[in-house]
């Protein structure tokens, strides 16, 4: 017994030692974990050099000159999209794009995806609204061989009947897949509502009327629009200025300039919508999607606007997300963004969630909202918003292809051209103040909702709603759901 007293009493007060240590600092630690010290400051963004001319035909060279790697990023930037196709023939601009590479008067299909492939050159298409971006990557060794190659896609399209059903084919079923996603859905929705009655075409393409389009019309499309005076190529790898200029002179001769008009867009104003439209999507998932107008992206409230959006739903750790699926556990997912056309913007919720949690899903959003207007923000969430936006730009702009089209956006977009390179002294000044400002200016204002669900199994959980527009999937008008009964519109 003696041995054991001996031996027992120093391990019993090292173990209470031990758990006075270890009890001491948890109210600190805790403290440290609610709040966490300011992030260190971040070193300024440091882009390549970019130059810039216009050569004979108007086309402009913008090259961003890179010594440290081999793969070449070659991009050729329309200021042309689904905004200038006819508004009876929506997806035109982007049967166009993909119709560039699908022969050219020289080569035959099947001779270009062999030469592609060759030269191991991917590439990408991408039509929004307001552009198109044509983007080629390949090994900097096959420079001229690779630039011959594409400039044919632009001077010499030659629109292959066989080739335009295979496109029109490949459209049709992608935008059907794509119709059949609530979320998607209900945000193609939510766009056409927003724009509707302006004459401008957010980038909404439709599934029925990709069937029209003829070879007469692309030729006519690629004539009015693809122009090297409405064009800008941008060379990023090793080459100089001059090196470019003597290629695209080469190469590109023979595209001809041809004046180019777009109508003018109309300056949309954040506005109170106050309307709930039901879009009838089949299926057991329901979208819930809520937003309104906000500022084009060169305003002066774009950077409050970036932080006020990352607070709200930005990521995971954003308001949105934590309470509504966290805490309150209402929804899969919810999240926010922002949109940016030529001359407007806009902000837009999307929550994914069940029939029976929509009334309470929507009540979460919109308290969200609320507390963002009504309420300062805490500096530590502050700065961890604003940190996370400078932190994730350079994380955006590692690839040669990102790059490019992010130099390419200045001037699509009309924006300075230390517009990136000075994202981070806009974000930094962005305080708690300017945040509560444009979250007053444009989350206070009652925004348009979208729930896009299937109607059968959903509509009776929306009884308290005043009034509900319902929407066939294809966006057709079909009545008015009010205090649980759907009147339809007199046909």
């Amino acid at each position: 017994m003696k041995g054991c007293s001996y031996n027992f009493w120093p391990r019993l007060v090292a173990a209470l030692l031990a758990v006075l240590c270890l009890a001491g600092p948890l109210p600190a630690q805790e403290k440290f974990r609610r709040n966490p010290p300011y992030p260190d400051p971040l070193p300024s963004l440091v882009l390549p050099p970019v130059e810039s001319e216009v050569i004979g035909n108007g086309l402009k060279l913008m090259v961003i000159s890179r010594n440290n790697n081999r793969l070449f990023n070659l991009q050729v930037l329309i200021r042309a999209g689904e905004s200038d196709s006819p508004a009876e023939l929506p997806g035109l601009a982007t049967a166009t794009a993909r119709m560039m590479l699908r022969g050219t008067a020289s080569i035959n299909p099947a001779e270009v995806e062999e030469r592609l492939a060759f030269l191991g050159i991917e590439y990408s298409i991408e039509v929004q609204a307001d552009y198109s971006i044509f983007s080629f990557s390949f090994l900097d060794e096959n420079l001229e061989e690779a630039l011959g190659l594409i400039s044919l896609f632009f001077v010499e399209p030659s629109f292959p009947a066989l080739e335009l059903s295979a496109v029109k084919r490949e459209l049709y079923y992608q935008l059907l897949r794509r119709n059949q996603d609530p979320e998607n859905a209900g945000y193609d929705f939510f766009l056409k509502r927003i724009f509707a009655g302006s004459g401008y075409n957010p980038g909404i393409l439709e599934a029925e009327t990709i069937k029209n389009i003829s070879t007469r019309e692309v030729a006519q499309f690629h004539q009015r629009f693809l122009r090297p005076n409405n064009s800008i190529i941008i060379f990023n790898g090793q080459v100089s200025l001059a090196e470019a200029r003597r290629l695209a002179a080469q190469n590109f001769r023979r595209w001809v300039p041809r004046p180019v008009e777009r109508p003018s867009v109309q300056k949309l104003e954040n506005r109170d919508l106050n309307q709930v439209c039901f879009l009838d999507v089949p299926g057991p998932e329901v979208a819930v999607i809520v937003g309104n107008l906000t500022v084009p992206i060169a305003s002066p409230d774009y950077h409050p606007l970036l932080v006020l959006n990352h607070l709200l739903g930005g990521t995971t750790g954003s308001r949105l997300f934590l309470q509504l699926r966290e805490l309150k556990g209402l929804a899969f997912y919810a999240f926010s963004d922002l949109s940016f056309f030529r001359g407007n913007g806009l902000y837009w919720i999307r929550a994914k969630t069940s029939p029976p949690a929509i009334v309470e899903t929507m009540a979460a959003i919109q308290q969200t909202m609320r507390s963002l207007s009504e309420e300062k923000i805490a500096p530590e969430e502050l700065e961890r918003a604003k940190a996370y936006l400078m932190g994730n730009l350079p994380l955006q702009l590692q690839s040669p292809e990102a790059l490019s089209r992010r130099i390419g956006l200045l001037e699509l977009l009309e924006l300075p051209p230390d517009f990136w390179a000075r994202y981070s002294q806009n974000i930094m000044p962005v305080n708690a103040d300017s945040v509560q400002v444009v979250a007053r200016k444009y989350l206070s204002t009652r925004p348009l909702v979208v729930i896009a669900a299937e109607a059968a199994g959903t509509l009776d959980y929306l009884r308290e709603f005043d009034k509900i527009d319902v929407y066939n999937r294809k966006g057709q008008f079909q009545g008015v759901f009010q205090k649980g009964v759907l009147k339809y519109e007199n046909r």
